[in-house]
């Protein structure tokens, strides 16, 4: 069974809470499913949080003309009144190239009306940071969808950090010995 069932189980059996959550975890390693992130849109409307429901869908493609999701979107620009908050608010885990077209059009011109205030403001995801090997550890973590959710609950993060350094790490070291090799060959070959 899949997030997405589970989650609707989750709603129809009134916790909500849990749904909420399960979708949330799983926007980890599906950043961009637009499944994923409808329901949750839902699951925020059933928690009475329209801003929420406003910036997940706020990164799926549904139309801005649709009366439910533009009520949510006006909700999410009463609490969040500067484009900069409104922005921070996204639950973006992903490059925006990844999301569909109606969602990079809303962040084409989230990013405009950030400008236009004098401020600077990059998609978390578009950014890519190099850690202490020059590697992006992110490149070598994999979608595991057979891995229970229960392994992502709120220290999900940090195993998938010690799991990706883990993996950057055996990589270098193979390069590194692999070089090694090679130079000790060509001196006392």
């Amino acid at each position: 069974m899949d997030v997405i069932e589970r989650a609707q189980e989750d709603l129809a059996r009134g916790d909500n809470i849990a749904a909420r959550d399960r979708l949330v975890s799983a926007l980890a390693r599906n950043p961009a499913s637009p499944g994923i992130l409808e329901l949750l849109a839902y699951t925020h409307l059933v928690l009475g949080d329209r801003a929420a429901a406003g910036a997940a869908w706020f990164l799926t493609d549904i139309s801005d003309d649709d009366p439910t999701a533009s009520a949510a979107f006006a909700a999410l620009e009463r609490q969040y009144r500067s484009p900069l908050a409104l922005a921070q608010a996204l639950p973006i885990h992903a490059p925006s190239d990844w999301y569909p077209t109606h969602a990079r059009l809303r962040l084409e011109r989230l990013g405009a009306s950030i400008e236009a205030n004098g401020q600077r403001w990059v998609p978390p995801r578009d950014v890519v940071y190099f850690d202490e090997d020059g590697l992006d550890s992110d490149d070598f973590y994999g979608s595991d969808g057979d891995q229970d959710d229960s392994e992502y609950d709120r220290t999900g993060s940090s195993y998938r950090t010690v799991r990706q350094r883990a993996i950057a790490a055996t990589i270098v070291i193979a390069i590194a010995a692999t070089s090694a090799s090679v130079v000790l060959a060509l001196v006392f070959g």
